[in-house]
């Protein structure tokens, strides 16, 4: 049998709300909340399931094209060249299927810390980097906006667009 994460998640917090919760001293606030942040996050991971592999290929790309159009505007040779092997091992991990989520989160990550460091290396192209960087951070930044839009700390949460709809696009 295979295991259902998602019934697991649902189990998990069925068992904290019916077992650890009223067990919990109602006189300690800190562990009240703390039970509550714990149920409401696994909540929110099992809500985002059905769509989080399709949010960090999103993002990936989001980042690829970013780590591209530095790549074009960065000067330095060394930089270019460490901007190169990382678009070659983001484009190989988001065309191998067989590549797993953890395995994506890595490649995502590596990705993510070369940009950091083509930035923070590229100052005599900051006019330039500064452009690409505005110009596609608006993208990342809505779709994880709109994953995290069930927290509750969005101030207008009716103008962040749904995850699906940022997938498609």
């Amino acid at each position: 049998m295979i295991p259902d994460i998602q019934l697991q998640l649902k189990s998990v917090i069925k068992s904290l709300k019916d077992n650890v919760l009223p067990a919990v001293d109602a006189n300690n606030e800190l562990a009240q909340q703390q039970i509550q942040l714990s149920m409401a996050t696994l909540d929110m991971a099992l809500n985002n399931l059905s769509v989080i592999h399709g949010v960090l290929r999103k993002d990936m790309q989001h980042h690829l094209a970013m780590a591209q159009d530095l790549q074009a505007a960065i000067s330095d040779p060394t930089i270019q060249g460490q901007l190169s092997q990382l678009i070659g091992d983001t484009e190989a991990a988001l065309q191998d299927p067989s590549r797993g989520f953890t395995d994506l989160q890595t490649a995502a990550r590596a990705l993510r810390d070369g940009i950091g460091t083509a930035i923070a290396g590229s100052e005599s192209d900051a006019a330039k980097v500064e452009k690409v960087v505005l110009a596609h951070s608006d993208a990342s930044l809505n779709l994880g906006r709109a994953l995290n839009k069930p927290t509750g700390f969005e101030p207008a949460p009716e103008l962040i667009p749904s995850v699906e709809s940022l997938l498609t696009t």
